[in-house]
């Protein structure tokens, strides 16, 4: 059955409580301020380091608990059935472009500095993140079913996670401006090269296929039988569907497959959260489909 979900952006004060009570045992003792401050959905996309300290959240790791698990809400609210493997693949492609302009584009001014300074310009610190942020959302395909499972993709992966670490590592090293931007520029001409490949495999239909949401309804469990479906949670909050047992509830529905993600269980987002297999109406994230 397709499927329209209510925007996270629309999500009431009480929505945003019951995410939060899946998420980690540590961050339990924040949710009556997000409460009282009645943070709703749209809020909760856009929430900064600087609100979290508002709100209690004052220890970096719990900020950054927190933020990992609205990421994923981000692209379920923003992304979902809209992007696919080539389009995050061209943003990316865009993103390293634009870093290269941004530093030639640096050196053709009349003020250029950047052999005698060591203090990199905040915006070109900007337009690091922003690349990162793109390499991130690309990552978080390659990482999924079926991908992850097929080699070339998975050296893919592995090539676009060694160019992000060198960037990171690249912009804390002690040195000149103008000998960061060439190592930068080299790495972005890498990433560049990295993205060209993706997009040349088009005539894969997993490049260009979009995910779906759709529900499926389990009736008639007994409490004997069980559902019959293995999930697996990964380390970045995501519930994945590694199996079903042969003639068992879910296996005779015909509509969860291995590689599938839960998204919501009984109208409960359990993206990053606990997930109770005990409920019944479940919405899967379908993802591309592929014979090995």
């Amino acid at each position: 059955m397709a499927l329209v979900m209510e925007p996270v952006s629309r999500w009431p004060t009480s929505q945003v409580v019951e995410w939060m009570k899946g998420l980690d045992d540590c961050l339990q003792q924040y949710i009556k301020n997000f409460e009282q401050e009645k943070v709703g959905g749209e809020q909760l996309l856009r929430i900064t380091h600087q609100e979290l300290e508002d709100l209690g959240v004052s220890r970096i790791g719990h900020q950054e608990l927190i933020l990992e698990a609205v990421d994923l809400l981000c692209a379920l609210n923003y992304g979902l059935e809209t992007e696919n493997l080539k389009t995050l693949t061209h943003k990316l492609n865009a993103s390293a472009k634009n870093l290269q302009n941004f530093i030639t584009g640096r050196r053709r001014g009349g003020h250029y500095d950047g052999r005698a300074t060591r203090k990199l310009p905040n915006d070109f610190l900007t337009s690091v993140v922003d690349l990162i942020a793109a390499a991130k959302s690309l990552l978080a395909w390659l990482d999924r079913s079926p991908f992850a499972a097929v080699a070339d993709y998975s050296m893919t992966r592995n090539n676009v996670i060694q160019l992000c670490l060198e960037l990171t590592t690249v912009v804390q090293q002690d040195g000149t401006v103008y000998e960061t931007e060439n190592k930068i520029l080299l790495v972005c001409k890498t990433l560049s090269g990295v993205c060209d490949h993706i997009i040349s495999l088009s005539s894969d239909p997993m490049v260009s296929q979009a995910a779906h949401l759709e529900v499926v309804q389990l009736d008639n469990i007994r409490s004997t039988e069980g559902l019959g479906m293995y999930i697996k949670s990964t380390y970045d909050g995501l519930h994945v569907i590694t199996g079903t047992t042969e003639g068992s509830l879910a296996d005779r529905c015909k509509k969860i497959h291995a590689g599938d993600e839960v998204i919501q269980v009984n109208h409960q987002t359990v993206l990053q959260c606990t997930i109770c297999i005990s409920h019944i109406s479940v919405k899967w994230r379908n993802l591309p489909a592929m014979k090995l």
